[in-house]
């Protein structure tokens, strides 16, 4: 059974009469009787029956209507989805992004872009989580393009340059170290340390850091998200190097710069290299990398 016999099907249960039905189908008056006539073969039951020179919808057919109403219906709407697809003025685009991207960043980056006439009718779906979870949800095409660390070996994925985050020592109100102007990676040694787990993009970076100063201190646990990590900072579980992220200033903790020389965290847009990016994710990629990269980075 194909579509063309079902929207057959359906224009002649609203002419009941074969010439009419192929008149406004364009097709002739024995190919919609052979259609429809394979059409019941296939179903092993007779749809129409006939009054005069007229016919109408049997029982049967009159279960089976509704049913191929709907989905003819559906697959409208799928084919209107499919079209504004197309189109770079519209669509949704699923954006992913790590966690303290969606302080500030994210926001702003999305506040210029539908502030933009032509982008009004784009909208945007959101996901956070670690580097690694975003990554693994773009390669299964869950996402259209994440904000994240970059990653080695990662073939697939073109990353492309967009932020930096300062990173900073956190430290509990009242601790040692809460009055100083800086604090070096190596003082921290003394200290109860928490770190970002594997799947964050930070842990590897803070623990190159760790690695370069001589900094050796004990990690009593492993936290996925900021937020979490500054909550345990400020309870006075340990101390950490976090992002300076904008809701830290509401946690019972002190924020120190950290004395060491090093790079400042870079945060990139990432896409897949061979995928074929729709109209609508390609006029974001573009905006980001050629007005908001230029500003920020």
């Amino acid at each position: 059974m194909n579509l063309k016999q079902l929207q057959y099907f359906v224009k002649l249960t609203e002419t009941e009469h074969y010439r009419k039905a192929a008149e406004e189908l364009y097709i002739t008056e024995p190919s919609l009787n052979r259609a429809i006539r394979e059409m019941e073969k296939e179903l092993g039951i007779q749809l129409f029956e006939k009054r005069g020179r007229n016919i109408f919808l049997n029982k049967y057919g009159r279960i089976f209507l509704p049913y191929v109403k709907h989905s003819l219906q559906e697959l409208e709407k799928g084919i209107d989805v499919m079209k504004a697809y197309t189109r770079p003025d519209q669509g949704k685009i699923t954006l992913g992004f790590v966690y303290t991207m969606g302080y500030t960043i994210v926001p702003e980056m999305i506040t210029q872009f539908q502030g933009i006439p032509d982008n009004k009718a784009i909208s945007f779906d959101f996901k956070q989580g670690t580097t690694t979870s975003l990554i693994r949800e773009l390669k299964e095409e869950h996402l259209d393009m994440i904000f994240c660390s970059a990653v080695e070996n990662e073939p697939e994925i073109m990353f492309y340059p967009i932020a930096e985050e300062e990173l900073v020592v956190a430290v509990p109100k009242g601790h040692p170290l809460s009055n100083r102007g800086s604090v070096s990676l190596k003082e921290l040694e003394p200290y109860p340390f928490i770190s970002f787990n594997q799947n964050s993009g930070l842990h590897e970076m803070v623990a190159k850091l760790m690695r370069q100063a001589d900094s050796h201190p004990q990690v009593i646990c492993h936290i996925e998200e900021d937020n979490a990590m500054a909550g345990f900072v400020a309870a006075g579980y340990g101390v950490a190097v976090i992002p300076n992220f904008y809701t830290l200033k509401y946690y019972d903790l002190d924020r120190i710069p950290i004395a060491d020389s090093f790079e400042k965290r870079s945060l990139f847009m990432a896409v897949q290299k061979q995928s074929n990016l729709l109209p609508v994710v390609e006029r974001f990629r573009n905006f980001v990398l050629s007005r908001w990269q230029r500003e920020n980075v």
